[in-house]
C-alpha cells in the first residue's frame, strides 16, 4: 500500500517520512489524493502521535483566563515570539502555494506543504506539529498558532473577542478552503481568484498583529 501512495506523482517520500500518513484505501487519483491529504486526522494517530509530542497551548477561552495565566513577562514573550515564529513560517508556505498556482499547478508539493492534515512524526525547525493551514488555524484537537497570537494582544483579565487582531484572524481563517477546493477540482482560474482573496485577508491579519507585509523578505 505505501508503494502505490509513494508512486502518487503529487507524494514525495519526504511525506511519508515526515507525516503520520495511514495507509490509503481508496483510488489513488490525484483528486483522491488531496482529499485523503485534507481528511481529518483519524482519533487513533491523534492519540498516539501526542503521546510523544508537545502539547498545544490553548487558546484565550473568553472569560478572563488565557495562555499567559500563571506566567511571568519573560514566559509570555517567550510564548508570543513562538506564535510569530510559526505564523511566519505558516506564511512563508502560503506564498509557495501562491508561487505554485502562477505556474499552473493545482496540485503538487506545495499543495500538499499548505493543505496536508496530518500531524508531523517531529516538529520543524519553526516548533510546528502539522503543515501550515492547521498549524495557522487549527482543527478539532487544537488551536491554531494564528489565534493564539492574535489573542495575546489582549489586556489580562480581558476577553479577546472584540480585538481587531481577533476580528481579522475570524475574517482570515475562513479563505483557505475554496483554495482547497478549486484545487481538488482542478480549476486553475479559481485558484487564482480564491488565492488572491486569502491573500488580502492575510495581509489584514499581519497588519492586525504587528507582523511585516506579505511583500517582506522575511517571507521569502
Amino acid at each position: 500500500m505505501l508503494k502505490k501512495l509513494l508512486s502518487i506523482p503529487i507524494f514525495s517520500l519526504c511525506y511519508a517520512s515526515a507525516y503520520l500518513v495511514p495507509k490509503p484505501s481508496c483510488p489513488t487519483s490525484r483528486k483522491a489524493f488531496i482529499k485523503t491529504c485534507t481528511a481529518v486526522v483519524p482519533s487513533l494517530i491523534v492519540t498516539v502521535a501526542t503521546a510523544t509530542a508537545p502539547k498545544p497551548a490553548l487558546a484565550f477561552d473568553g472569560s478572563g483566563s488565557s495562555v499567559y495565566s500563571g506566567k511571568g513577562a519573560t514566559s509570555k514573550a517567550e510564548l508570543k515570539k513562538s506564535y510569530q515564529r510559526r505564523v511566519v513560517a505558516d506564511v512563508r508556505d502560503f506564498k509557495r502555494l501562491g508561487e505554485a498556482i502562477q505556474k499552473g499547478e493545482t496540485a503538487g508539493d506545495a499543495w500538499v506543504d499548505f493543505f496536508i492534515e496530518y500531524q508531523r512524526r517531529e516538529p520543524d525547525s519553526s516548533g510546528r506539529t502539522y503543515a501550515a493551514l492547521v498549524d495557522l488555524v487549527g482543527n478539532k484537537e487544537l488551536s491554531g498558532c494564528g489565534i493564539l497570537l492574535a489573542a495575546s494582544f489582549a489586556k489580562p483579565g480581558k476577553p479577546s473577542e472584540g480585538l481587531p487582531s481577533v476580528k481579522k484572524y475570524s475574517a482570515m481563517a475562513k479563505v483557505f478552503d475554496p483554495i482547497k477546493a478549486a484545487g481538488q477540482k482542478g480549476d486553475l482560474s479559481k485558484a487564482k481568484e480564491t488565492y488572491k482573496k486569502a491573500s488580502d485577508a492575510l495581509a489584514a491579519y499581519l497588519e492586525a498583529v504587528e507582523l511585516p507585509p506579505l511583500t517582506d523578505a522575511l517571507y521569502d
